[in-house]
């Protein structure tokens, strides 16, 4: 394989964030600061994409092309700072981002997207993750490669209950957190999202109300949107859902909790 595309050599942005205990954000500005750079990733689902690429003679002028290939392509120091900005804010769109390519002949190109793409992730070279001093506020996990924080335990108590007559897992969650665990609606929308952060579709976890689920935030709207499954699954967009992959929105969920008397 290309060496341009190896993904060992690379992690997301999101996943070694959840690994430090941190926020994306802070691990961008950790290696920007580190002076490391911050690439896209291109996976495989599509062998060209639709661009824009500004060639010196032509001056300012951008041009659509179709020649971007699976890989992984560095970010412009203005557009790593633009989207660490960006990813603070719950944002992931890469739309605008200027990231850089070399042609056989060596000529380098610079190219954008001019709408998003939710293919294409923020990733950084492992290596420069692993030159970045671990936080120090959290004890280790063991198995672990970076510290994480300690675990909530507000669920423990409650994971034994289900309430019956709910069709979709948040509702059945509502009942739990207002009558129960008497919590108020924006903390348990957290611990939803919290809890989804942890199963990541990969890992089961209990839900209050409704049992084993296996849950994950959607990528471009992670703090508002989120997939589950009664299986493992690697998905994390809103579109073409795989079989067996629902979503619940906070919308939905502040439903259910109005409704709920």
């Amino acid at each position: 394989m290309d060496e341009l595309y190896r993904m060992n050599d690379y992690v997301l942005l999101e996943d070694v964030a959840d690994e430090r205990g941190e926020s994306p954000a802070k691990v961008g500005r950790f290696l920007f600061r580190s002076n490391c750079d911050l690439y896209l990733h291109l996976d495989e689902s599509k062998e060209l994409r639709t661009c824009e690429v500004k060639y010196e003679p032509l001056g300012e002028l951008w041009t659509e092309t179709n020649i971007v290939t699976p890989g992984h392509y560095r970010l412009l120091s203005e557009s790593a700072t633009e989207a660490i900005k960006r990813i603070g804010s719950d944002n992931f769109s890469i739309e605008g981002l200027i990231f850089v390519t070399k042609f056989e002949d060596g000529k380098t190109f610079n190219l954008k997207f001019g709408k998003d793409d939710s293919s294409v992730s923020i990733v950084a070279k492992k290596i420069d993750i692993d030159s970045l001093p671990p936080p120090s506020k959290y004890q280790t996990a063991p198995g672990s490669m970076y510290p994480v924080p300690p675990e909530k335990k507000i669920f423990e108590k409650f994971e034994k209950i289900k309430i019956p007559n709910k069709r979709k897992p948040h509702s059945a969650f509502v009942v739990v957190a207002k009558t129960m665990m008497k919590i108020k609606r924006g903390e348990a929308w957290k611990e939803l999202v919290d809890l989804a952060q942890k199963s990541k579709g990969q890992t089961e976890v209990t839900l209050p109300g409704w049992g084993k689920i296996y849950l994950r935030r959607v990528r471009l709207n992670p703090e508002q949107e989120i997939l589950y499954s009664h299986e493992q699954f690697d998905y994390d967009k809103t579109e073409n859902l795989p079989d067996g992959v629902n979503i619940f929105n906070l919308t939905a969920f502040n439903t259910s909790w109005t409704d709920y008397k």
